[in-house]
C-alpha cells in the first residue's frame, strides 16, 4: 500500500471504530446492561440477579458483545496499519512495542468477551458458576486495559509528529484518555461509571479526529 491508500484505510477504520463505539453506547442505554458489570469480581448471586432483574439482559449483553467483537477487528486492524503509517516518524523498536501492546489488548479482549459469554451461557443453562471466575475476569480486564494504555501512550508520539491536528489527538490520549483509564483502575467499582463515560468520550473523539487527520493526509498526497 502506498501512503495515500494507507491514509484512506486508516480514515475509514477510524470513523468506523468511532461509529461502533457510539452504537455500543446506544445499545447500553436501550437495554440497561453492559459488559462492564461483568469485568469486576462479584458473587454468583449478583450476576444472576442482574440478569434476572433485566428482561432484556441476555440479548442486550449479547448485542453489546457482538458489537465489541466487530470493534476488536476494526481497532486491531487500525493499529496494525497505524504502526506501518508511523514507521517513518517512530523508532522501529518503539513502534513494535506499541503494536505488540495493542495486539495483546486484542487477544485479551477476545478472551474477555468469550468468557463473559460462557458465564452467560452457564447462568442460562443452570451450569455451575463460581465467584473465582469473576476474579479471573477482573484481572484479565485490568491487564487488557493496561496493555492498551501502554500502546496508545506510545502511538501518541507518532501522532505528535503529524502536526497540529495530530498533536491534539496526542494530547487527548495523554491528558484525557490515559489519566481517566488509570483512575478507573484505582477507585471503587461503584464510582467508575461517570469516569468510564468520560474515558469513552475521549476515545471516540480521538478516533473521529484520526479519521479527519488521515482523510486530509490522503487528499494532500494526491
Amino acid at each position: 500500500m502506498n501512503q495515500k491508500e494507507l491514509d484512506r484505510a486508516l480514515a475509514v477504520l477510524a470513523f468506523l471504530a468511532a461509529a461502533i463505539v457510539m452504537a455500543m453506547i446506544a445499545g447500553i442505554l436501550m437495554t440497561h446492561i453492559a459488559q462492564d458489570f461483568f469485568q469486576s469480581a462479584r458473587s454468583v448471586e449478583e450476576f444472576s440477579g442482574r440478569m434476572a432483574d433485566n428482561p432484556s439482559g441476555a440479548w442486550g449483553l449479547r448485542l453489546n458483545l457482538g458489537l465489541d467483537n466487530v470493534f476488536i477487528v476494526v481497532y486491531g486492524t487500525f493499529f496494525v496499519f497505524l504502526a506501518v503509517r508511523f514507521r517513518a516518524v517512530m523508532d522501529p523498536w518503539v513502534a513494535g512495542v506499541a503494536l505488540g501492546a495493542m495486539l495483546l489488548t486484542v487477544l485479551l479482549d477476545v478472551v474477555e468477551n468469550q468468557h463473559i459469554l460462557v458465564m452467560l451461557h452457564s447462568m442460562e443453562h443452570t451450569l455451575s458458576l463460581t465467584s473465582e471466575e469473576s476474579r479471573i475476569q477482573m484481572i484479565a480486564s485490568a491487564v487488557k486495559f493496561h496493555s492498551s494504555y501502554v500502546g496508545i501512550f506510545l502511538f501518541a508520539f507518532g501522532y505528535w509528529k503529524q502536526g497540529n491536528l495530530g498533536r491534539w489527538i496526542a494530547r487527548i490520549f495523554w491528558l484525557g484518555y490515559l489519566p481517566l483509564g488509570l483512575l478507573i483502575l484505582a477507585i471503587p467499582v461503584e464510582l467508575t461509571k461517570p469516569v468510564a463515560l468520560a474515558r469513552v468520550t475521549f476515545f471516540v473523539i480521538a478516533f473521529l479526529l484520526s479519521g479527519v487527520l488521515f482523510t486530509r493526509s490522503a487528499k494532500d498526497s494526491r
